[in-house]
């Protein structure tokens, strides 16, 4: 998806749209990138009369959605998938132990991370529920590591999305 595109949807549809995308780009969907699905909801936010907040506060809600798509699909299929997994390969075996124990060890933290960091933050929820990561501590956990995320990014249009104009 196209800087231009975002913003003609957003023209056209309203920013409820940003609900839509954002929670389709925590599914992981392909051509939802949130590289430029949040700089151009913050360019929109500069040159219409739509609060930064409240783009803010929709992109973390259709984020924290996606998430939890994502974290009880993790929870469900998750477990029965790793052992599949680790049963048919070492690197995968390996890999999910040390998933498993770097979630174990950090907790919070490691949730509120994983939620920063490009490409993990979309796929997290998934190994979050598989491994039992509690819900509570992972919910705020997530919240506050999107919400970042996205202040970062849709304030990054806000403030210099004119250089792409």
């Amino acid at each position: 998806m196209e800087l231009g595109t975002v913003l003609g949807l957003l023209s056209q549809y309203g920013v409820l749209v940003l609900l839509v995308v954002t929670f389709l780009e925590a599914l992981n969907c392909p051509g939802m990138p949130a590289g430029i699905i949040l700089p151009a909801a913050g360019i929109y936010a500069a040159h219409n009369s739509v609060s930064i907040v409240e783009i803010i506060g929709l992109t973390v809600l259709g984020g924290m959605v996606g998430s939890v798509v994502l974290y009880i699909i993790g929870r469900i299929g998750g477990q029965p998938l790793l052992d599949w997994l680790k049963k048919h390969s070492k690197h995968a075996q390996r890999a999910s132990e040390r998933c498993e124990e770097f979630l174990e060890k950090g907790g919070f933290l490691t949730v509120f991370v994983g939620r920063i960091v490009p490409v993990v933050r979309t796929i997290f929820p998934l190994p979050a529920g598989a491994f039992r990561v509690a819900v509570c501590p992972f919910l705020t956990a997530s919240a506050l590591g999107i919400a970042c995320y996205n202040i970062v990014c849709v304030g990054a249009g806000y403030y210099f999305g004119h250089a792409f104009l």
